[in-house]
């Protein structure tokens, strides 16, 4: 049985962890993205990269609820976020901040097509309106 995460351990595994899932929905499709992301306690940061064409910036504009997911394996934990995804549009430097502090940054996918020039760098937060944590037990694979 999965026991429940207290407030104090989900913001720790938030903090510790650097990428999770980020999902969201046009109202018919889901559509969950790999995402580095920082958290400052209060709310977590993304940093998107994409094109004037691109699915994840449609999915973006149309989903009104996002949940982002972190876990680990050893120990069997996760955290699941839901809220509202918005531009930052008042402090970009405090969502740099909290981005530096423990996001994973990969490396741009960027094809021989595309110029940097054509796209958009963007700064979103996700402010939580819940924000939930289990932890499991481990099981011991048996021998058959």
């Amino acid at each position: 049985m999965p026991e429940e995460l207290g407030r104090e351990e989900c913001d720790e595994l938030l903090r510790e962890m650097g990428s999770g899932v980020l999902s969201l929905t046009d109202g018919a499709e889901t559509y969950a993205v790999p995402m580095s992301f920082g958290y400052d306690g209060g709310n977590l940061y993304f940093q998107f990269v994409y094109d004037e064409d691109s699915r994840k910036a449609s999915f973006i504009e149309s989903t009104d609820v996002s949940t982002f997911t972190v876990y680990t394996e050893t120990p069997p934990r996760s955290v699941v976020v839901r809220g509202t995804l918005e531009p930052v549009t008042d402090d970009e430097a405090l969502a740099a901040a909290a981005l530096s502090k423990n996001a994973v940054i990969p490396s741009l996918n960027v094809g021989p097509e595309e110029s940097v020039d054509d796209l958009v760098f963007e700064f979103y937060q996700l402010s939580p309106e819940e924000i939930t944590g289990r932890a499991f037990e481990m099981f011991a694979a048996s021998e058959e």
